[in-house]
């Protein structure tokens, strides 16, 4: 009978012990729930998740990180891809309409869609966008050839300008550009194409200009500069401040003389950030992973193209064009950018 009750009290002692163990983990747990952390598990958030990325045309920026990116997402288990698209506008629209789970988009094309403002007047404000991170500054450049005679804004007019795809955040820059100037499109003769396909048009002699933003160097404008003498319209700085009383986004920049072959001086142009967004309805915890698994390979995103060597995390909420999202926003605070 001894025995049986001493071996009785040592399991109802082993017992207690399990049961507190158990407490004390499922306390950890839930206080983790809580704080809305997925920790060093965040990888799994995104395995068997669905993930389109929506970037801009092949000769652009946008292209090959949405490329990497898309990779990195694979390596963790989703089945991610990208898609090259029109750019900023549409993009944006895609995403409100929930098309895709995250975009490139450059911040006042954004910011105009959110607001349903100016090209998005008509189809009002696209209230489903959310912000993700501000990346790297996109710089206005106005390309044209030394043949061409063209040299200031002015030297524009009644000449063959190709601003931008359809709905692009290119696009828009063009027209506030050419507004700082007092001109309009009806000032030029102006060709809804793509960076790739105005440049395209230079080769040809079709196209005299070709208006891009991006990143620098410019794809395009690289290729274009070993077969051709180029030049960078400038873009006066009292101009360009003149655009940022309008439109916040925008701020002086210079396009220095060592980005392009046969650039002899540094030209005074317009930049903007370029940001990621998404929409509301994209889980939590899908943003995370995908905000802290974009900042955790940014070599390889470096990598795939030098404007991406810009990308600080200290300045991830500079100039957001919409609400962050709050699986963006978990991370941020993790990383002491953000309370």
């Amino acid at each position: 009978m001894k025995r049986n009750l001493i071996f009785i009290s040592m399991a109802m002692a082993l017992l207690l012990i399990l049961v507190a163990c158990n407490s004390e983990n499922d306390g950890g747990n839930t206080t983790s729930k809580d704080n809305g952390s997925i920790g060093e598990d965040y990888e799994k958030a995104l395995d068997g998740e669905f993930i389109t990325i929506l970037t801009g045309g092949s000769s652009g920026v946008y292209f090959p990180l949405g490329g990497t990116m898309a990779k990195i997402y694979q390596d963790m288990g989703a089945k991610s891809n990208s898609e090259s698209t029109a750019a900023s506008a549409a993009n944006a629209t895609s995403l409100n309409q929930g098309k895709a789970e995250i975009a490139f988009s450059m911040g006042d094309a954004a910011a105009d869609a959110y607001e349903g403002i100016d090209s998005f007047e008509k189809q009002g404000a696209q209230e489903n966008i959310r912000s993700v991170a501000s990346l790297y500054t996109n710089y206005m450049q106005i390309v044209a050839t030394t043949d061409s005679g063209i040299k200031t804004i002015e030297d524009l007019k009644g000449k063959r300008v190709a601003v931008g795809a359809p709905g692009s955040g290119t696009e828009i820059s063009a027209e506030r550009i050419l507004a700082a100037y007092e001109m309009t499109y009806d000032d030029v003769k102006a060709d809804y194409l793509s960076f790739s396909e105005g440049v395209e048009g230079i080769k040809n002699g079709n196209i005299d200009a070709v208006v891009i933003s991006s990143g620098l160097p410019n794809a395009g404008v690289l290729e274009l500069a070993t077969s051709k003498d180029i030049v960078i319209v400038e873009i006066d700085k009292d101009k360009a401040l003149e655009v940022q009383k309008d439109y916040p986004t925008f701020f002086p920049a210079v396009v220095s003389k060592d980005v392009y072959e046969g650039m002899e001086q540094d030209v005074n142009t317009v930049g903007v950030n370029n940001v990621l967004i998404t929409h509301k309805d994209v889980d939590d915890d899908i943003v995370y992973a995908m905000t802290k698994a974009l900042y955790e390979n940014i070599d390889q995103l470096q990598n795939s193209h030098n404007a991406a060597k810009d990308i600080d995390i200290k300045k991830a909420l500079e100039n957001l064009p919409a609400p962050l999202h709050p699986g963006a926003k978990r991370y941020f605070v993790e990383e002491g950018i953000t309370e």
